[in-house]
């Protein structure tokens, strides 16, 4: 029963790609990662367009108030999953981040833990991580470990790519082992002015225009809140649509459909690089 319910499921969320890649309008996906520290911003985001997916860190003192939140007014929600980065981070004692060196069960009782933090999240993206992300067998540990939450949770889970560094191989090593995944192309906030937030949202609208889709993290803070505030509601006037990130997941590469506009392999690589920790 278990098998045929995560089949199921996975058709589902396989359909629901293909209609993507065939949409009219060019479709953007909006995350705002960090979220679970900062209840009067935190509530400004779950204010917004229930179609902005919100990413919660799991030891947050607010995920399990967002999560269920998030759960009434059917927003997604992905565990904003704390990895090692090469800098400056905020790994032990503020948070537990999952280290390269860990062993494959242990990173798969840590998602295990993690998931019943964040209520009904439908996958994961990396919070730092740019030493993680780019260290191969640490990622194939990642994966199996996601694998078997999978087969625990009776559902598929979709990763999110952060990308903050330009060696990382998670989204690929996920769509190769058969995982639904997909990528960041456009930092709103990697800089807090204003000026530059807005040069962000309009590289994501012309990245949605040229190639039909566009995935955006941003972080629930002052600067960016207001740009999205006042640009979420132009989207329908500008011809962009506006929609949860599981409507741009990548199917893994043996259920890409053939013949369509734009594959997950022909999207963009993002505008600007650097490691992001």
């Amino acid at each position: 029963m278990l098998g045929r319910l995560k089949g199921g499921i996975v058709v589902i969320l396989v359909v629901i790609v293909q209609t993507v890649w065939c949409a009219d309008r060019p479709q953007v996906a909006i995350v705002i990662d960090d979220m679970g520290f900062q209840l009067y911003r935190d509530q400004r985001v779950m204010e917004m367009d229930p179609r902005v997916t919100i990413a919660i860190i799991p030891e947050s003192p607010l995920a399990d108030v967002l999560s269920r939140q998030a759960g009434h007014q059917g927003r997604e929600v992905l565990v904003h999953l704390p990895l090692s980065g090469l800098g400056l981070d905020n790994c032990e004692p503020q948070l537990t981040c999952m280290g390269s060196t860990w062993s494959a069960e242990r990173m798969a009782a840590h998602l295990g833990e993690v998931f019943e933090r964040v209520e009904g999240a439908v996958g994961i993206n990396n919070h730092q991580g740019s030493r993680f992300t780019g260290d191969r067998r640490a990622v194939a540990n990642l994966v199996a470990g996601l694998h078997q939450l999978e087969y625990e949770l009776g559902r598929p889970l979709v990763v999110l790519d952060s990308r903050t560094s330009p060696t990382t191989v998670f989204e690929t090593k996920a769509r190769n082992a058969g995982l639904l995944a997909t990528r960041r192309h456009v930092f709103l906030d990697h800089s807090d002015r204003v000026e530059d937030i807005e040069k962000a949202w309009a590289d994501l609208i012309d990245m949605a225009h040229a190639r039909g889709q566009a995935v955006a993290i941003g972080h629930p803070r002052t600067n960016t809140l207001e740009v999205l505030e006042r640009r979420l509601p132009q989207l329908e006037s500008m011809g962009v649509e506006l929609v949860s990130l599981t409507r741009l997941v990548c199917p893994a590469r043996s259920s890409e459909p053939a013949g369509h506009r734009t594959t997950c392999q022909d999207l963009p690589r993002p505008i600007s690089t650097g490691v992001y920790d």
